[in-house]
């Protein structure tokens, strides 16, 4: 007992000195002032270096005998394109064609082919030390109207770098002078704010600053991007396959399987495809064509087309709301099923809409009486997860 007397005396002075600096210790830090607030001016423009700068698309309009040949600088930095416009131009003015096709021949230092892409005759990379520039090669049936042709493509290209259309002859574009041409070339340099980004489509699905009065026909079009499809190729125009199996043009690469039943239909210089489908008596045609406008436009057009009577703005809603996102070749594509008044009779369309390059969309359609075009739902269905592009 008592060893256990003098060990407690021993240990309570050193425990309550060692409480005490504790005490100590947490009351001097709980006293501490703390880190005074301390405010930022933060600017609100961002810095010139990181700002987005112009936008230059350089384009040339070469008609030679029924097709037009698009050559054209995606829009990109300026400072880019600056550096390759000499060999731009040069290369197209020099540009010659066998067999209706241009002969790309040898490019000049730094261009190279690229690869194929939906919608050209072809592609070149073109390396500059600020970008990669992509200039495409295609070609369209030549419209009647020279002047308007080139207006409505100038103008659609105006809008993808954020200018107003032109009511200027050629829209700003001016002649250039190439010996291989059928007519007059026009050579087309636009220079606009860039968005940060590539050039944006219009509505979600394709481009073009077209108002509703320049919607193009099925089988008219309004640009650049479609023509991979060379003027009177019998490839553009090739039959397809029997029942199951696939068919393939070699210009375009489009590639599917034909459901069974399916008939060949009236080809021409804008369809990729043509089917006639359904009994005889109440036949249904199926078209493939790439065109462009916008996607409430071409709706709104359709649907005039089976309700002549009209078409109301919120008919027009309805139809963009109850659309079905479905894959086509791994796009994001949207389906309509467009009744007319009465939804057991008349005439039905369904139409797929699939963007494709260049703002441009490829159009998969179907017109005929309403009881074929339901009918045949389930046929068009596996025909379009059987597209490749």
């Amino acid at each position: 007992m008592a060893d256990m007397l003098r060990t407690a005396r021993f240990f309570a002075p050193r425990t309550l000195a060692i409480s005490c600096v504790m005490l100590l210790l947490a009351v001097a830090s709980g006293c501490q002032k703390t880190d005074p607030i301390v405010t930022y001016s933060i600017p609100t423009e961002v810095p010139e270096q990181l700002r987005a700068g112009n936008d230059r698309m350089l384009a040339v309009m070469v008609p030679k005998d029924d097709q037009t040949w698009f050559f054209k600088i995606t829009a990109a930095p300026e400072e880019a394109v600056a550096v390759v416009e000499d060999d731009f131009r040069k290369f197209v003015e020099s540009i010659t064609f066998e067999d209706d096709k241009p002969v790309l021949g040898e490019l000049p230092e730094g261009w190279q082919l690229g690869g194929s892409k939906p919608m050209r005759f072809a592609s070149i990379d073109v390396n500059t030390p600020n970008k990669q520039l992509d200039i495409s090669v295609s070609s369209l049936p030549k419209q009647p109207d020279w002047d308007a042709e080139v207006a409505m493509n100038v103008n659609r290209w105006r809008g993808q770098v954020g200018l107003a259309p032109s009511s200027e002859k050629w829209a700003s574009g001016e002649p250039i002078e190439i010996e291989a041409a059928d007519g007059t070339a026009i050579w087309v340099d636009i220079v606009g704010k860039s968005s940060g980004g590539s050039p944006p489509m219009m509505s979600g699905m394709t481009g073009g600053p077209m108002s509703r009065g320049q919607m193009p026909n099925d089988d008219i079009h309004s640009g650049v991007a479609g023509g991979s499809m060379a003027a009177g190729s019998s490839a553009s125009k090739a039959p397809a396959s029997g029942a199951g199996g696939s068919a393939e043009s070699p210009a375009s690469r489009f590639k599917y399987d034909r459901p069974e039943g399916w008939r060949d239909g009236r080809m021409s210089s804008m369809r990729m495809a043509a089917f006639n489908v359904g009994p005889e008596d109440a036949e249904a045609e199926i078209t493939v064509i790439p065109a462009g406008g916008d996607l409430r436009g071409n709706v709104a057009r359709w649907l005039g087309q089976i309700r002549p009577e009209g078409v109301a703005d919120e008919v027009v809603d309805k139809a963009l709301e109850d659309a079905e996102k479905v894959k086509v070749d791994g796009r994001d594509a949207q389906r309509f099923l467009l009744l007319g008044s009465d939804p057991d009779a008349g005439t039905a369309i369904d139409a797929t809409i699939v963007p494709l390059d260049e703002g441009f969309s490829l159009f998969i359609k179907m017109t005929g009486p309403a009881k074929t075009v339901t009918a045949e739902s389930e046929a068009i269905k596996s025909f379009l997860e059987s597209i490749q592009l």
